[in-house]
């Protein structure tokens, strides 16, 4: 936070009595006097400037370093995402905590009150190259399963590209039940026998510690530690879960998960990947 503040200039002066001054130590007086009184205005009128002074604040957080820094994101438009269905049957229309609670959600305020974990996911599976693949994840999302927008905030190509899926300000339809206050991040692949690559791991590692950071999560977990009956997000990549939060300086699991009131977690909408 910015805030503004003025240095207020004082001055004091001392009149101290003498006794029959000569006429010589009177001009002096007056010449000496008249001198200091120009320096004051003078210093007065600097100091009167208003300075700018960054104060830190309570709910600050510490700005982002090099390690955190946002990673670079291809963002919806650049890869062709589809529009929001506002009309999807399974998340149909806005958001109503008595009427409609599993429409489209959007966070109020501060994100930073709203998250606590991220979730992992993978795709399950792998088309020609990862824009095809990001392609067909939101078709599946918006057309087999009727969700108004692809379900996770964000994917991760094997080649170590980052795309942005849903918007971050909105709920994620990614495990069902615990949408509500969770960040989807899904690695395209099919990670139950094999690991991601190098560049996909390092690239998941560098966006989860943005999203840590900007966030303030306390968790990490996969998927299929909220939803037992899912293989999501494969079982090489969960055995890399309890290192990836320790490098993200998270706590491992699902305790960290803050449900809110039962209407306003939504659908009990998840991959079944």
């Amino acid at each position: 936070m910015e805030s503004f503040e003025a240095s207020d200039l004082m001055s004091r002066r001392t009149h101290q009595k003498r006794r029959g001054p000569s006429r010589r130590q009177v001009i002096q007086g007056l010449a000496a006097a008249s001198a200091a009184c120009l320096a004051a205005v003078a210093t007065g009128l600097l100091r009167s400037r208003p300075r700018l002074v960054v104060l830190p604040h309570a709910d600050d957080r510490p700005a982002a370093s090099p390690q955190s820094s946002r990673p670079a994101i291809v963002r919806r438009g650049e890869w062709g995402a589809l529009p929001v269905d506002h009309s999807a049957r399974n998340e149909y229309g806005f958001y109503e905590r008595a009427s409609n609670p599993a429409g489209w959600y959007v966070y109020e305020g501060d994100l930073r009150d709203s998250y606590q974990t991220l979730i992992m996911h993978h795709s399950a599976f792998y088309e020609a190259d990862g824009l095809a693949t990001l392609t067909e994840v939101q078709r599946l999302h918006r057309e087999d399963r009727g969700w108004a927008d692809i379900g996770y905030h964000f994917l991760v190509d094997i080649d170590g590209a980052v795309y942005e899926g849903r918007e971050l300000a909105a709920r994620g339809v990614h495990t069902a039940g615990h949408n509500t206050g969770s960040a989807g991040l899904c690695l395209l692949g099919d990670y139950r026998f094999t690991a991601p690559s190098a560049a996909q791991w390092a690239a998941a590692a560098a966006l989860g510690r943005w999203l840590a950071e900007a966030l303030a999560l306390t968790h990490l977990a996969g998927h299929s530690q909220f939803n037992p009956s899912t293989a999501c997000p494969g079982a090489a990549l969960l055995r890399r879960l309890p290192g990836l939060a320790e490098q993200l300086g998270l706590q491992y699991g699902i305790d960290g998960y803050v449900p809110m009131a039962r209407a306003a977690d939504g659908c009990n909408c998840g991959s079944p990947l």
